[in-house]
């Protein structure tokens, strides 16, 4: 099921109390969007081999442990111990 087909799931379980307040936060979402992030959510993220590298900006990435997406879970952090991830 792709996302669009699930948030249309959402949508339609929403109580009828509950519709005009996702309208607007929809909307909301709607007016900061740049046609870049527009692009970007269109686009086919199967293959992120083509993408130029995320820019971090000159502080280069934040400090932290790296994290993982888990389906079903959400993020997970990863521990670093003595064999970091490469």
């Amino acid at each position: 099921m792709s996302t669009k087909e699930r948030l249309h799931q959402l949508v339609e379980q929403l109580p009828e109390n509950a519709e005009e307040e996702a309208e607007r936060r929809i909307l909301e979402l709607l007016d900061d969007m740049t046609p870049e992030d527009v692009a970007w959510l269109e686009s086919d993220l199967s293959d992120l081999g083509d993408l130029e590298p995320y820019d971090w900006g000159p502080g280069g990435p934040p400090a932290g442990n790296p994290v993982r997406y888990v389906p079903g879970i959400g993020l997970v952090v990863e521990e670093l111990g003595d064999n970091p991830p490469a």
